[in-house]
């Protein structure tokens, strides 16, 4: 079992399981709310890649089971709430939080898997049960009975003793009376008049539309469906041993991703030669080129052909060449700095990832020259980091609690190996 504290916006998890894919309405996940989600119709949303799967909780629910379609990877969980009494609040919605799937030792069949309902079926099943309960009365308390009363009173006894309580003594038998006269017919009655048909009730669009909803009713259904919050996407790669051991820190980052200032170092596109053509530069054998070397010459590292982005392939570095890359631009750390690179990679390998600080640069030494003899002998900060493998691009997020809070350059690693990775952006969050 999963708890889960859902305060305001924001979901704490405050009881976490390891979780295996393959299992079928087997994990449970418990909430529970502050007051301001009391009289609220809950659901809970689980996102997946491009699939959506929702669990209604309704107003009193407290638990719902994992949806038995996920696999292994990534998962968004995020809670909303509807107040249909309320002439204010329309819809509340929290920031989504990451789970972790894993894969499980289960080989057998997966087509037996039962299909978690779409938001709708919950909804019309939740409303059946909720007419049903009116119609039959059932969702009253049982009222206590005449003898449950009766003993509450004071009497003492079994249930025969007290149903024999109730009998009196015999009456005396009454005088007969004198048969009556039969009364004269009354007069006919005239029908009475057919009642108005009532007026329609109003669809939930419509009620929708009267609570400040603008649309037509089609971008209303669109409307249900939750946004993805700003969590970082990192769905998609091949789990390893280092990922296990660091997924704890992984999701801490990922669940409380910092908010306060974020420096871009690089970010792919048509700015790239302006932005950042002379701060981003590479040594490979020794030698030194910034990005505007490589736009120059058209190299495929760095050119309008891939739109900008760093591409770590063959071509410029020959197999397996490693290539140091690294920005001129000053980035402060603290112990609650993350490093987010967004890339593409071919397979899972690990990385190098290096903090150099920058109060060890000599004014006669170049920076570019100051950063790689840096790193080759040791006067750096190694962080632990991996190229994740993905079909698409996905960021992944390197704390820096290791480094002492200070100003340092940033360098990095990329291989023209099976990784090739391809860098769209590298962000520095505080």
């Amino acid at each position: 079992m999963m708890k889960f504290f859902v305060k305001g916006q924001r979901i704490e998890i405050t009881e976490r399981e390891v979780i295996a894919s393959g299992q079928i309405a087997f994990v449970t996940l418990k909430f529970t709310f502050d007051c301001s989600w009391k009289n609220l119709h809950k659901v809970v949303q689980f996102s997946q890649c491009d699939e959506v799967y929702s669990r209604v909780l309704g107003v009193d629910g407290l638990s719902c089971l994992l949806p038995s379609e996920l696999h292994p990877g990534m998962v968004k969980m995020s809670v909303f709430g509807y107040d249909s009494e309320s002439d204010t609040t329309v819809r509340a919605t929290t920031v989504p939080v990451t789970l972790h799937v894993r894969p499980s030792g289960f080989d057998g069949e997966s087509c037996n898997v039962p299909p978690t309902p779409d938001l709708y079926a919950q909804l019309l099943a939740e409303m059946k049960k909720l007419l049903s309960e009116v119609q039959n009365g059932s969702n009253g308390e049982n009222g206590l009975s005449a003898y449950e009363l009766a003993v509450q009173k004071g009497f003492t006894g079994s249930l025969a003793d007290w149903l024999e309580s109730l009998k009196g003594a015999d009456g005396k038998d009454g005088t007969d009376g004198v048969d009556g006269k039969d009364g004269a017919d009354g007069v006919n009655g005239k029908d009475g008049a057919d009642g108005k048909d009532g007026e329609n009730g109003l669809s939930a669009y419509e009620i929708a539309l009267q609570n400040g909803f603008v649309g037509t009713e089609s971008e209303w259904l669109k409307s249900l469906k939750g946004k993805d919050g700003t969590s970082p996407e990192v769905s998609g790669f091949v789990t390893t041993e280092y990922v296990e051991e660091r997924l704890s820190e992984i999701l801490v980052i990922l669940e409380n991703p910092p908010t306060a200032s974020t420096v871009t170092l690089f970010s792919y596109g048509d700015d790239v030669p302006e932005n950042y053509g002379d701060t981003i530069f590479t040594i490979y054998q020794n030698g030194i080129q910034d990005l505007n070397s490589y736009i120059r010459n058209n190299k495929p590292f760095c050119s309008a052909d891939n739109d900008y982005a760093l591409s770590y392939n063959q071509t410029d570095f020959g197999w397996d060449g490693q290539v140091y890359t690294a920005s001129t631009t000053p980035i402060t750390v603290k112990s609650c700095t993350a490093i987010a690179v967004t890339a593409q990679s071919g397979v899972t390998e690990k990385g190098a990832m290096y903090l150099i600080p920058t109060a060890g640069k000599s004014d006669s030494d170049t920076v570019q020259n100051y950063i790689y003899t840096s790193v080759t002998t040791g006067n750096c900060v190694e962080l632990p980091f991996y190229w994740l493998y993905c079909d698409t691009f996905i960021t992944g997020l390197t704390a820096c609690d290791t480094a002492t809070p200070s100003e340092y350059y940033l360098c990095w690693v990329g291989r023209s190996n099976n990784t090739h990775p391809i860098v769209r952006e590298v962000k520095v969050m505080n």
